[in-house]
């Protein structure tokens, strides 16, 4: 909950941090069919006070279908007349869901094929992974997106070396990435790796050293991992060591990097959005790490840059 709120050791807020990126992006245009979304049942912490988020676990059961089919085109046209008829929040948001439900259900069709032969893995984090590269091809205008991969609460039986529990889960989100990447991985129109950034974070780590059950205990430091055709590869950050007197009372690795470092870099290089000091209220002291490449706008609300900037072209978007 820290990590989503953006606010370490406070749960003050009521919206999440890509909700406050969302609100302070000045360069974003005012309508946005599906500014975000989260993919899933339930929207994340991260999303919290956002009033644009759409959830959707599969786009074919995205549509309009309660009640008899031959009522569902009146049911549909009486309720957008509902909808339209004030531009209260309540009426606004009903629109906007309106206009996502028709844009999805004309768009999508009964089978997708991703592109360059991609192949996701089996299980519903591949799949939910698909959902998310069918949904920025439709080009809704997705800046933001969350995707929930549980099941690394690995105590006992984690497997050795690459047979095990620990070993499957983790390829099977190293190949979901790697399949995603892919399948976005095109030319010209299509390319669209150079506006995507994904962050991998979990909310902690594990020990270092293996407990009596064959797995780990709740852990400190971890790692995170940026994704994108805009990153710089290799480790960043200061690397804690291994040695016994350099862990964390002689069991966890060290944490050297604020995760809001990380994120901050991504908004101010890659999202274009330099006001930091709304989104994570609480932290100071922001330099980057060279993790993704961009233009370094000056950190902070009054860098802003607004929308008749965008308007004008002078400044791209990143989704």
């Amino acid at each position: 909950q820290y990590i989503e709120l953006g606010t370490p050791g406070s749960k003050s807020l009521t919206t999440g941090w890509l909700t406050r990126h969302m609100q302070t992006a000045g360069n974003l245009p005012n309508e946005i069919v599906m500014p975000s979304l989260a993919i899933g049942d339930l929207q994340p912490v991260s999303l919290l006070g956002s009033l644009d988020t759409v959830n959707m676990n599969d786009p074919q059961s995205f549509n309009f279908d309660n009640g008899p089919w031959r009522w569902r085109d009146a049911q549909r046209t009486a309720l957008r007349d509902m909808y339209e008829a004030s531009s209260s929040w309540m009426h606004d948001a009903g629109v906007q869901a309106m206009d996502a439900v028709d844009i999805v259900s004309l768009n999508i069709g009964d089978a997708y094929t991703p592109a360059n032969g991609a192949v996701y893995p089996d299980g519903p984090f591949g799949d939910q992974m698909q959902v998310l590269a069918q949904m920025i091809k439709l080009q809704l205008g997705l800046q933001v997106s969350t995707i929930d991969f549980g099941g690394w609460d690995t105590h006992d039986a984690q497997g050795v070396g690459s047979g095990g529990y620990l070993s499957d889960i983790l390829g099977e989100l190293a190949n979901g990435l790697a399949a995603f990447y892919l399948d976005l991985d095109g030319a010209g129109s299509e390319n669209y790796t150079q506006r995507l950034t994904v962050v991998v974070q979990s909310e902690f780590g594990r020990e270092v050293r293996e407990n009596g059950d064959n797995g780990t205990e709740h852990g400190y430091g971890n790692n995170l991992f940026v994704l994108s055709g805009n990153a710089v590869g290799g480790f960043h950050g200061s690397w804690p060591g291994l040695a016994p007197d350099q862990l964390v009372e002689g069991s966890d690795l060290a944490v050297t990097t604020d995760y809001r470092q990380v994120l901050s870099e991504i908004l101010i290089r890659r999202m274009c959005n330099p006001a930091i000091d709304l989104v994570f209220p609480t932290y100071t002291g922001y330099q980057p790490l060279g993790v993704v490449q961009g233009v370094d706008l000056p950190p902070g609300s009054s860098g802003a840059i607004f929308a008749d900037d965008f308007e004008s072209g002078s400044l791209n978007a990143w989704s």
